[in-house]
């Protein structure tokens, strides 16, 4: 099994990196530095976009290979090669835009280097202060460039009627806060699919972690799908193996328990 393994994926949020912590556990940075040097390449699969990235400083000195961000809307090599964008249609944004604005909702739309909200709330407020996002003129922005994804803050229960009025679109929640919008068809699956050619393997020669609702289709697409011990239901019954907490020795463990590291 280790020598099928050539690439491995890895979720930030809850998997690299437990929530509200600012740091990767220490024994998650010895396993990712072993798995490298047994060949198998590492790559971010995230929901975030590109532009977070250097402000999680908990990443610093781990040398991945690639990127899959945006939950797989557009994905790079560390060198900065683009292998895979896919992008919101602008018609469903236009017919989006009517409703967001009588609704009140706050909404960033996200590009590939800029993120604009078309208000803040006090549920977007915590994150576009973090983040140094502000407002902006959305519908501008639509025309001006490419929107991959959309970060919209509202309950689960207004979902439906929220993608009723952005066609062509679906939704993945990983945070109780907002959930990404992205176009019908997207998704980390679809990322990992497009950086897996590039790289000349197959799916069977994957490896995926994850944890939250935005991780299920990624965990059953790998070759081997792993839940960690605090992933939602829903991925943990996605997944090939479940293993401890992230901020438990999980990831380490889970790389031991397939082989894919030794007990160093």
């Amino acid at each position: 099994m280790s020598e099928t393994i050539r690439a491995a994926f890895f979720d930030i949020d809850g998997t690299l990196l437990p929530f509200r912590a600012t740091q990767i556990p220490a024994s998650t940075r010895a396993a990712l530095a072993a798995l490298r040097r047994r060949g198998v390449r590492i790559f971010i699969a995230t929901g975030r976009p590109p532009i977070h990235l250097p402000r999680l400083h908990a990443l610093d000195g781990v040398p991945f290979d690639g990127y899959v961000t945006m939950n797989g809307q557009y994905c790079f090599l560390a060198d900065g090669t683009e292998l895979y964008r896919h992008a919101i249609e602008p018609a469903a944004l236009r017919t989006l835009l009517p409703y967001i604005e009588k609704n009140r909702l706050s909404v960033g739309f996200i590009e590939k280097d800029r993120s604009t909200f078309n208000l803040i709330d006090s549920r977007s407020e915590a994150h576009c202060r973090a983040m140094g996002f502000t407002t902006g003129n959305v519908a501008a922005r639509i025309e001006a460039a490419p929107i991959y994804q959309l970060s919209a803050f509202f309950p689960a229960e207004q979902q439906a009627e929220f993608l009723a009025h952005c066609p062509g679109c679906t939704a993945v929640r990983w945070n109780d806060d907002f959930v990404d919008i992205l176009p019908s068809g997207g998704g980390k699956p679809q990322g990992l699919a497009h950086v897996l050619q590039a790289l000349g393997l197959h799916r069977e020669q994957s490896i995926a972690f994850g944890d939250g609702g935005n991780d299920v289709e990624m965990l059953r697409y790998a070759g081997i799908g792993v839940a960690m011990g605090n992933a939602c239901p829903e991925a943990k019954a996605a997944a090939d193996y479940v293993t401890g907490d992230c901020d438990a020795d999980g990831l380490a463990d889970a790389l031991r328990h397939f082989g894919l590291i030794g007990a160093e």
